[in-house]
């Protein structure tokens, strides 16, 4: 896991010096917003519970965000801090209230900033992630499970959900129906699992971001 630091003063200073906001990032932090407010966070809540609501929130409502971090191709923790600050200066320009009630929790608590905390990856894999665009063709559900996309250079790849990838949640648990016949776009990286069918650690693609267009 690797944390991504957000300071409070930064971010005033960032948004002093920026009129506008990249209006890409309003649906997006609209989400996250709608997401915060329907959390169970109060001025009352711990510096960690406040952190877990924005994270999870981040990972459910603004996976495009998530994969641009992972395939930006910059360090990953510099890509965190710059998209993240990009996702809170739209939120504060929007004048969310859900974040305002954050920013007001943690202040109240001597805090000047929080730590979001994105799962399964490590600075080296984020290093090492590649992306690709494609449809997909074929779900497999067998020791874990495949997808195979064909990609818009005609190539076919194959990829394995290994461990959870932010957005997952929308259509894991029907992978065939809610993926087949989709445009994707992932991030993945190559990695050795043991493989039960064959008796040997084998190199595969795993998927860490994947967004449907």
């Amino acid at each position: 896991m690797k944390k991504i630091i957000f300071s409070f003063l930064a971010l005033a200073l960032f948004v002093t010096a920026q009129s506008q906001t990249d209006t890409s990032l309003d649906k997006t932090a609209n989400a996250v917003c709608d997401c915060l407010g329907k959390s169970s966070i109060t001025d009352k809540s711990s510096q960690e519970d406040i952190e877990k609501a924005f994270t999870s929130c981040v990972i459910q409502s603004a996976p495009d965000l998530v994969s641009k971090i992972v395939s930006s191709g910059k360090d990953y923790e510099t890509a965190g801090q710059e998209i993240g600050t990009q996702l809170v200066m739209a939120m504060m320009k929007n004048n969310c209230a859900a974040f305002m009630k954050i920013a007001g929790a943690l202040s109240a608590n001597g805090g000047n900033g929080f730590e979001m905390t994105l799962p399964g990856e490590t600075e080296t894999e984020a290093t090492n992630a590649q992306s690709t665009d494609g449809t997909v063709i074929k779900v497999e559900e067998r020791d874990f499970t495949y997808i195979t996309i064909k990609t818009t250079s005609g190539r076919e790849l194959t990829f394995m959900y290994y461990e959870y990838v932010p957005g997952s949640d929308d259509w894991i648990k029907s992978a065939t129906t809610k993926l087949t016949n989709k445009k994707v776009t992932l991030s993945y990286i190559e990695t050795e699992v043991y493989q039960p069918k064959f008796k040997q650690f084998m190199n595969v693609k795993e998927i860490k971001t994947l967004t449907i267009k």
